[in-house]
């Protein structure tokens, strides 16, 4: 018998009930908050030097219809600056070989 304080589970009659788990509580702003929000977000982003491109853009979009997951997006991206990394480490040698 399980007795530690916080458990799951609770004596019930015949056996035990596993109680449910807490849920983060609904996301309850408009579409207009949220947008400020982003818009928002965006700003402190572009303040930093970031850039919307339009390809990164359309993959925002993407998630935004429903097409592809964030972590699908997240991978997208990753796999970009892995490239963007890459030819800017060539670019680097061949400069320094000059």
């Amino acid at each position: 018998m399980d007795t530690a304080t916080g458990s799951t589970m609770t004596p019930n009659g015949r056996g035990y009930r596993i109680r449910g788990m807490s849920r983060a509580p609904k996301d309850t702003r408009t579409a207009g908050q949220k947008a400020r929000d982003t818009a928002g977000i965006i700003g402190n982003l572009q303040h930093e030097g970031y850039v919307p491109t339009p390809e990164a853009e359309a993959v925002h979009q993407r998630v935004a219809r429903g097409e592809i997951t964030s972590e699908e997006a997240i991978e997208i991206f990753r796999q970009r600056a892995l490239k963007l990394d890459a030819e800017l480490n060539a670019r680097k040698r061949r400069i320094e070989r000059a």
